[in-house]
């Protein structure tokens, strides 16, 4: 009895996984999950279900193989004055080609990572191969796994990637493989300013549980100094990404990221010392914060209660809402603020399964019985308990693309901006209401409230009946902001509450 209750708050460290026949089968589901996402992402893109952020990435991510320079978009401007998508830098050889649906691929790539690559850390913590395929499916289908990936109304976020890049990371830090270790660190920290932290926890939990998994060696036996490599460089990352971000001059679209803060006066913190000076005289605030509460309930049911075996985990995780109480929101279940959390968890309910699945080895069938019983009941509770803080991940579960429209809608615009499609160029300037940006030829695509400087458009995609004001477009109004005067158009044709209009030559 006492070896099952020692199991459960600690880890059995592998140097090496050997490959069989159940890393097959996680590489065939992994396969399997890609796919699944993808179609369903493809389905809500080619629904109207997506908007603006996702056609920023895109532009963004291409910009310096087209010209304008290094994270360009239509919307922001430099969007590196706001945000250090150093990732996206790559993914520009994706969204080049293949646009938007290019970057629905990476995240549905991702997903079938995430799984693939936390089967073999169950693996390497000594989980048996039918476990091992299990555990992270269930995690994977979870709300808040499911809501994170769905990212409702936008699609895409490089955020989205983080989790599994860590999952990567962590396992190489697992197995104390110094260089893959350091790349991976390297490419988790340059997806945004704030990923560093999600790189400190991920070498975190990893030194922790290689430290508590070879006890009775000598303490520098027991230091995993990949672990403690990855969790310098990130420490120094943060203060460095923050002042490349500050180097850049402000736009009248893109302001710095700590213009943007809830609790402060745009332009009141000068320096990247300042923020740090202002969290440090304000943790007794940031402690006691909803969201700090809403964090510690999230990753109690996240992970399925297993952050109880390691409670102390609790202490250094809570650095991963720093940003979500700095802007004060009340958004830190969002992708881009949720990422650091979800990379948090995997890692967390991953090393608590192992715990579980290795104590039950040991333990009498009756034993096991019941604690496989009560571990489904934990999970009902868990998932109930998932779906209420992310209500919205129901839709997926449906199968079925979110839209705005009806079947009849579509059906309507895919008719009438057909014509646009044949006749636009991608050289010429286009704007669009809200849902309709998937018909844009995105290279040129402008967003209406956020002319300023810009060139008038060629085109003109609109739907009168736009839920958000600033993108309402009909045959005779238009935001009168944008400086676009709808008498220079003529109308080309209309479907219900579509229009498309061309500039008069």
């Amino acid at each position: 009895m006492r070896l099952r209750w020692r199991e459960l708050f600690t880890s059995k460290v592998a140097a090496e996984a050997h490959w069989g026949r159940w890393d097959f089968v996680a590489l065939g589901l992994a396969v399997f999950a890609v796919i699944w996402v993808y179609v369903l992402k493809l389905k809500t893109f080619y629904a109207l279900g997506y908007t603006s952020d996702l056609f920023v990435s895109v532009q963004a991510a291409r910009s310096w193989l087209e010209g304008p320079g290094l994270l360009q978009d239509n919307c922001f401007g430099n969007l590196l004055v706001s945000h250090t998508y150093f990732l996206l830098l790559p993914l520009g050889f994706i969204a080049k080609p293949f646009g938007a649906p290019g970057l629905l691929f990476l995240l549905a790539a991702s997903v079938g990572a995430a799984y693939f690559w936390a089967t073999r850390i169950l693996r390497l913590l000594g989980v048996n191969g039918p476990v091992a395929v299990v555990a992270p499916a269930v995690i994977l289908a979870t709300p808040l796994s499911v809501a994170f990936y769905q990212e409702p109304g936008f699609g895409f976020h490089v955020e989205v990637l983080a989790p599994a890049l860590c999952l990567v990371l962590f396992y190489f830090l697992l197995q104390q493989r110094m260089i893959p270790s350091i790349v991976t660190a390297l490419a988790v920290i340059s997806v945004k300013e704030d990923a560093p932290i999600a790189a400190a926890m991920v070498a975190t939990v990893a030194g922790v549980e290689t430290w508590i998994s070879s006890a009775g060696k000598r303490p520098w036996c027991r230091l995993n100094r990949p672990a403690a490599i990855t969790l310098l460089l990130s420490v120094s990352a943060i203060p460095l990404l923050l002042t490349i971000s500050w180097s850049q001059s402000p736009t009248m679209y893109a302001r710095h990221s700590v213009d943007r803060l809830g609790l402060v006066a745009p332009v009141s913190l000068s320096s990247p010392g300042a923020l740090f000076a202002f969290v440090a005289s304000n943790i007794a605030h940031w402690l006691g914060s909803s969201a700090v509460r809403q964090w510690l309930w999230i990753m109690i049911v996240g992970s399925f209660g297993t952050v109880l075996l390691r409670p102390y985990y609790l202490v250094v995780g809570v650095l991963t809402t720093i940003v979500a109480w700095l802007m004060n929101r009340n958004d830190l279940l969002w992708t881009p603020r949720f990422f650091s959390t979800e990379a948090l968890l995997w890692c967390i309910t991953l090393v608590g399964f192992a715990s579980l699945a290795r104590a039950a080895q040991h333990s009498s069938k009756w034993t096991r019985i019941a604690a496989l019983t009560t571990t489904i009941a934990i999970a009902a509770w868990s998932i109930s308990a998932q779906l209420a803080l992310v209500p919205h991940a129901y839709w997926a579960y449906r199968l079925g693309p979110a839209s705005f429209y009806s079947p009849q809608e579509r059906q309507q615009a895919d008719e009438l901006f057909a014509r646009y499609r044949r006749e636009g160029k991608p050289e010429e300037p286009v704007v669009a209401s809200t849902w309709l940006f998937r018909y844009a030829h995105d290279r040129n695509l402008f967003w209406l409230d956020r002319m300023h400087g810009r060139p008038a458009p060629i085109w003109i995609l609109g739907d009168s009946a736009d839920t958000y004001t600033p993108l309402r477009i009909s045959s005779d109004t238009i935001n009168p902001g944008s400086g676009i005067r709808i008498e220079d158009y003529t109308l080309i044709d209309r479907r219900g509450r579509f229009v498309l209009l061309r500039k008069k030559k």
